[in-house]
């Protein structure tokens, strides 16, 4: 971590009154969070592309490619 970071990082604990570690772990969880909303917003794009590719066949569902889905 640079000497400015970890200045920025002493600053942001010292005006929060937060540990050092519970801000760089709140930040990680918020970082994760949005990379899995990425992620989603990712396949919701994919599936809506490939339905509108094939907007004249009626069987929406069959075209969604689910094989990667849990």
């Amino acid at each position: 971590m640079s000497k400015e970071l970890q200045r920025e990082l002493a600053d942001a604990a010292e005006r929060t009154g937060k540990a050092k570690n519970a801000i760089i772990i709140e930040a990680l969880v918020q970082y994760l969070q949005a990379m899995e909303r990425e992620s989603l917003a990712a396949e919701a794009r994919r599936q809506s592309e490939l339905v509108s590719r094939n907007e004249q066949d009626a069987d929406w569902y069959g075209l969604a490619d689910t094989s990667g889905w849990r």
